[in-house]
């Protein structure tokens, strides 16, 4: 598929994808409508991203555009299980990730079209379809190639990449695979107590030995020695993390080079704020949609693998009971089945709705398709005794 192929999808307000009638009122209405005792109010951006509806689009023309033909997905093409499952029912093949058949068809083939998922692919991955000669559906999103430009300039330049992320993430990895093709270092570090550490060894607080020992597998790149490839550093962000853990990463690393390095600390450190805008805005919102409550309680949709999807459960725990749900069948009446943002377990929440007339916040993490949103509103919905009938306007 040629860049002129991908004109179509360059309106980012269009929703190329998965409508729901549902969700298409409550937009029109400001976000809000009352059914029994039950106020319901949206966040003002959530969903599908631009960057998702594109790169579920282009797989569907690419269905349509290669009829006979293998299509292969190299991994999940985003986070969001009914998604992958749809494009399998249609035919599409996974290479690897939960929805991969290994034995189903064989190898790829000259003749086969491979998509790049949203999240971009390995530079191993990239290299091997360009061997292979197949034809390549590429719906990396804009806002993942952003940080990858910024490394390309650190490793030109001498710097460490430090990526604010999650090692095993699609994204994360691509990232690290960029770095290492470059010949340059990185390190990935999940959260604050991480930072800390990397903090600690600079500034000589921690031994490097014990602060090697202490990282998760491929966290750092290969022959990583803290003594010489934390001198100079430069900061981005897997597109889908906290914002405002970044910003305090960023704030916490540069205050360990200024310790270090004293006044001359801007020849040591760089930072990039990758966060994608539509992540940015979501997380934004739902703290928007507090500020319109008070909430009892907020609902937060999208697959458990989606680490856009846990940061919006994330900001909305500081404020109300906020519950990470996969769609409708979640919920039983009395019983929330959900993600907790803490442990990552998978529980179950008994007597989770309000007595009486109560609020009730909902966002989707921009894997989620808006049909699964919509059935998901109208399952809280029936569990709080509403008919079915006073739902059907705003």
């Amino acid at each position: 598929m040629t860049d002129a192929d991908t004109d179509r999808y360059e309106d980012p307000h269009q929703r190329y994808s998965y409508k729901s009638p549902l969700i298409e009122r409550l937009r029109a209405s400001g976000g809000e409508l009352r059914a029994g005792r039950v106020r319901v109010l949206t966040a003002r951006t959530f969903g599908f991203c631009w960057g998702v509806d594109r790169a579920v689009a282009m797989v569907r023309d690419a269905l349509r555009e290669h009829p006979g033909r293998r299509i292969w997905l190299l991994d999940q093409i985003i986070h969001n299980p009914q998604v992958n499952a749809d494009f399998k029912e249609m035919g599409v093949c996974f290479l690897r990730g939960p929805f991969s058949e290994p034995d189903r068809n064989g190898g790829l083939s000259r003749e086969d079209v491979v998509v790049i998922p949203a999240f971009s692919a390995t530079v191993e991955d990239i290299h091997m379809l360009e061997e292979l000669g197949c034809t390549v559906v590429d719906t990396t999103c804009p806002w993942v190639i952003r940080p990858h430009r910024r490394t390309i300039k650190y490793v030109e330049d001498g710097f460490t990449t430090i990526i604010h992320g999650l090692v095993r993430h699609e994204e994360t990895r691509a990232s690290c695979s960029l770095v290492a093709s470059r010949g340059g270092h990185y390190l990935v570090v999940a959260e604050q107590t991480e930072a800390q550490r990397v903090c600690d060894v600079i500034t000589g607080a921690l031994d490097k030995e014990a602060f090697l020992a202490g990282l998760s597998p491929g966290a750092c790149s290969e022959g990583f020695d803290p003594d010489l490839h934390l001198e100079h550093v430069g900061t981005i962000n897997q597109t889908t993390m906290l914002a405002s853990e970044t910003r305090e990463i960023e704030a916490m690393v540069r205050a360990a080079l200024e310790a270090r390095h004293g006044e001359t600390v801007g020849e040591h450190f760089r930072e990039l704020n990758t966060i994608c805008r539509a992540t940015q805005e979501n997380q934004d919102s739902v703290l928007e949609m507090s500020a319109r409550g008070p909430l009892d309680l907020l609902v937060v949709v999208g697959g458990y693998d989606s680490s856009n999807t846990k940061n919006l459960t994330r900001v909305g725990g500081e404020e109300f009971p906020s519950y990470h749900v996969l769609g409708p069948e979640a919920i039983d009446g009395d019983v929330i089945r959900h993600r907790s943002p803490d442990t990552g377990e998978i529980v179950e929440t008994r007597g989770w709705l309000p007595d009486g007339a109560f609020t009730v916040g909902f966002t989707a993490g921009a894997s989620t398709p808006d049909t699964l949103l919509g059935d998901t509103v109208r399952a809280v919905l029936a569990a709080a005794d509403v008919p079915r009938e006073a739902v059907t306007a705003p």
